[in-house]
């Protein structure tokens, strides 16, 4: 009989249940077991509110441009000179502005080359300067829309009092000339150091306008004896009391520094009021020239500065006790 092979039996095991909490399921297949709780609901809610919030003030800046009403009222800026800032009152016409009208103002201070230079880019709104010349070719140039004179004051030429040089003139008449005082200054230049701002201000170009006026050209006003420090008025006069030299600059800045006790050995030396009144004037930037700006917000400050509550806060600012500007506006011929 033919032996027959038997294998053994192989029992199959029964398979592992595992726990649900372990099982991981494709994202796909996940399924809230119940609702949402309110609280999920209401973040959910706040996020999509806010980016709509956010996405309107984007589209509404890209559409109306950075002065748009949702930022609040657009600032007026405004360029002024280092002499306005040097003596305060840039800070009382800021403040007084911006608490009558709510419009808030910010200051651009530089001499009044850089200022015009910032104008004729379209970087400012308006600008208060004093150089009456430039300021006329700047308006005739487009670049302004008109200027109207708004105060003075005097320069005065300062420094420590002069020694008793031989010279045809008395000291009265030096004292009130200032081309016969500068023309005695150059003759003594081995004896003597003159201060300059030497920065294109309006400063500036009055001195050198006097020493044109006094025989003295400007390619001779150099070597030791002239220095220059492309700085504004409170430096150039710092350096000036530090070298013991002679300084063109405006009598309300002088007055500022004396009340501080920072005038040294220096005093005023020149007065010449034919010569030496210090102009300021006001001019709105042209819109049509220079898309960039606030041709509205410009022309508003201009003419505030020219009115009666402009003039009246520059005819009751004062320096020691000493009126620093005169107001007038009026006054066409300036």
């Amino acid at each position: 009989m033919r032996a027959v092979r038997v294998f053994p039996f192989r029992r199959i095991a029964s398979p592992i249940r595992v726990p649900a909490k372990y099982v991981r399921m494709p994202r796909r297949q996940v399924y809230f077991a119940s609702a949402p709780s309110p609280r999920v609901l209401m973040r959910t809610r706040n996020l999509v509110v806010l980016t709509i919030v956010v996405l309107a003030s984007l589209v509404a800046g890209a559409l109306l441009g950075p002065w748009s009403p949702i930022w609040g009222p657009r600032g007026v800026i405004v360029g002024s000179t280092t002499t306005t800032q040097d003596t305060g009152l840039l800070d009382v016409l800021q403040e007084r502005y911006r608490s009558e009208t709510g419009i808030p103002v910010r200051i651009i201070v530089a001499g009044t080359g850089a200022i015009l230079k910032l104008g004729a880019n379209g970087d400012l709104d308006v600008l208060l300067t004093h150089d009456r010349d430039r300021e006329l070719t700047f308006v005739a140039n487009g670049d302004g829309l008109w200027r109207r004179p708004v105060m003075y004051n005097w320069f005065v030429l300062v420094g420590p009092l002069m020694p008793a040089w031989s010279s045809p003139h008395s000291g009265e008449e030096l004292a009130s000339d200032a081309t016969l005082f500068l023309s005695q200054l150059y003759e003594h230049r081995s004896e003597v150091v003159f201060v300059s701002r030497g920065d294109g201000s309006g400063t500036h170009s009055r001195e050198l306008a006097l020493w044109a006026a006094a025989g003295i050209p400007r390619d001779n006003l150099s070597g030791g004896w002239y220095k220059e420090t492309g700085s504004g008025q409170a430096e150039t006069l710092r350096v000036a009391v530090e070298l013991g030299g002679y300084a063109l600059c405006d009598e309300a800045t002088w007055n500022q520094f004396a009340t501080q006790g920072l005038t040294g050995d220096l005093t005023v030396v020149v007065r010449d009021p034919a010569r030496m009144k210090n102009q300021y004037g006001v001019i709105p930037i042209s819109r049509e020239s220079h898309p960039r700006a606030y041709q509205d917000g410009g022309v508003a400050f201009a003419l505030w500065l020219v009115g009666p509550a402009g003039q009246a806060a520059i005819r009751d600012y004062r320096v020691s006790g000493r009126p620093a500007f005169f107001p007038d506006a009026d006054d066409s011929s300036v």
